[in-house]
């Protein structure tokens, strides 16, 4: 008599597959995040990292999207360079509505991820370097020359970011 039985093998993901697809949504402030507001990012592969951002960048929407290299440094921190595009420097005159303008363009920067507690979950910290187009260049500096304008900020000529992020997966 002949018996024939099949076996069911369930796959367990590899710990390099649990790096691989992954997604995660935060909050925050920095160019990144939109201004103030939210980011989504989704590693399609372990090393790199897509994202978009969505806020408020105090004149009204403000987004960008990017990608970033995770470079992991130990097992709670990576170090990503990254490159972005979207929103990248503001101005808001106060009296000379005139002046308002929003810069768009690309932003080149590093952010550290510093992973907290057991399910992955990350603060994220960044410095940027955005290139603003020359038209926002040159309005701004004409509101520095417009003696009706008092200049309360000066504009910075890099950002920073930080915000926490959660593993959805």
């Amino acid at each position: 008599m002949a018996t024939a039985s099949t076996a069911f093998a369930q796959d367990t993901p590899t710990q390099k597959e649990k790096k691989m697809n992954l997604i995660y949504a935060g909050l925050g402030f920095g160019l990144d995040y939109g201004g103030i507001g939210g980011k989504i990012e989704y590693l399609p592969i372990e090393n790199i990292g897509i994202f978009a951002g969505l806020g408020h960048n105090f004149d009204g929407v403000g987004w960008n999207v990017g990608a970033s290299y995770k470079i992991r440094a130990t097992d709670h921190l990576s170090v990503n360079p990254m490159v972005m595009y979207g929103y990248n420097g503001v101005l808001k005159v106060s009296g000379a509505s005139e002046y308002d303008m929003v810069s768009h363009g690309v932003t080149f920067g590093v952010n550290l991820d510093i992973y907290v507690g057991r399910k992955g979950n990350k603060i994220s910290t960044g410095l940027y370097v955005p290139i603003r187009s020359k038209k926002f260049m040159d309005n701004y500096d004409a509101v520095k020359d417009d003696s009706r304008v008092s200049m309360d900020n000066e504009l910075l000529p890099i950002a920073i970011g930080v915000g926490y992020n959660w593993n959805l997966n």
